[in-house]
């Protein structure tokens, strides 16, 4: 038996938070008996201490009591205290930890006082699972020479993810943000783009998808530049309804500067939806994203050169967007997650046979 511990997990209210968790757990149980323990996004400070002091207490009993073949950690900042202790008593069972960007790169004062921890479990797994090519140097470089498998983040559903006959109104040009809105992720130079190009192509639209700590100065920013009749707002949707989304887009904005921005699955989920990327030449975002092919890169935090891209990508003709989109949905194939979840299906089986 496989036991899989993630502090992200979906629920009704939160259906899209840590789903690739979800997805991944559902593969796995394709092919051992699995057990997870979780904790799914809670909204009080209270609920969530109340709710970490349970999910910290099961690890440890399970950890150390627990009858497993293999343990597999998502997320290692905050899940490192009970996994470290449960360590200390179970030194046998073979441990594998999937790091995904702010528990190496912290964004949070908590992440940085605790990254230690986040040292401390990856020298003590068995191995370190990273989403990108990207994040693996960014581990290297922090942590030294530790072994390592590249695994894009569960991948992309195919069957969900991908493109529509009849998708989008031609009378505008579309542009769209699905991610959340907070310090660094880029939507506030997206806007003044949005603004600065609406002159040059007035039938521009942007649909922004997510909510965050900065969500009001969003929504203020929107109102400064009278962006209100160019700019569509929506806090939340399942993964069906962002599909649809997609589907609705002539081009995708991936403008984040985040270090953590270890891959980066909703570029690729709208690069399977035939829709190419605009994004920043930064992080796990430039290793899909092939400029001049499946979208373009433009330098990170510029608003001027995000612009410029737009603009670039607004003036291809029919016949070169259609390229660009057939190239994207070629590059999101490589991240199927039937064929991504089975290579790592085979990769945990030889930590198992090595026991």
């Amino acid at each position: 038996m496989i036991l899989v511990i993630s502090n992200m997990y979906p629920s009704d209210k939160y259906p899209n938070y840590g789903v690739f968790v979800k997805n991944f757990v559902d593969e796995l149980s394709n092919s051992y008996e699995t057990k997870v323990i979780s904790i799914t996004k809670k909204e009080s400070k209270k609920a969530k201490l109340f709710g970490y002091l349970h999910f910290y207490w099961l690890i440890t009993k399970n950890y150390i009591f627990g009858n497993f073949d293999l343990i597999y950690v998502h997320y290692a900042g905050y899940n490192a205290p009970p996994v470290l202790l449960g360590k200390l008593f179970n030194k046998k069972t073979p441990l594998i930890v999937n790091v995904h960007g702010s528990d190496v790169t912290p964004e949070k004062k908590l992440e940085e006082r605790t990254n230690f921890l986040t040292r401390m479990l990856v020298h003590r797994a068995d191995l370190t699972v990273v989403p990108s090519t990207y994040f693996q140097k960014v581990v290297v470089d922090k942590y030294g020479d530790v072994p390592i498998y590249v695994s894009p983040s569960s991948g992309i559903n195919l069957s969900l993810f991908q493109p529509h006959q009849k998708r989008k109104n031609t009378d505008e040009f579309t542009l769209g943000y699905v991610s959340r809105i907070d310090q660094d992720k880029g939507w506030d130079i997206l806007l003044e783009a949005v603004h600065n190009l609406k002159k040059d192509i007035p039938n521009i639209r942007l649909i922004m998808v997510g909510g965050g700590a900065q969500e009001n100065d969003a929504i203020k920013k929107i109102d400064d530049l009278k962006l209100n009749d160019y700019v569509t707002k929506i806090k939340m949707l399942s993964q069906s309804e962002l599909v649809e989304i997609y589907n609705s887009l002539d081009a995708f904005i991936f403008p984040s500067t985040r270090d953590g921005e270890s891959l980066g699955l909703v570029g690729l989920e709208a690069m399977a939806c035939g829709i190419p990327v605009i994004g920043s030449d930064f992080g796990g975002i430039q290793t899909y994203t092939v400029d001049g092919h499946n979208g373009f890169l433009f330098k990170p935090g510029s608003c001027d050169d995000l612009e410029k891209k737009i603009m670039k990508f607004y003036r291809l003709n029919i016949q070169e967007r259609s390229e660009f989109s057939n190239n994207a949905i070629h590059t999101a194939a490589n991240y199927d997650s039937n064929v991504v979840n089975e290579r790592l299906i085979e990769k945990l089986a030889t930590h198992l046979n090595g026991r």
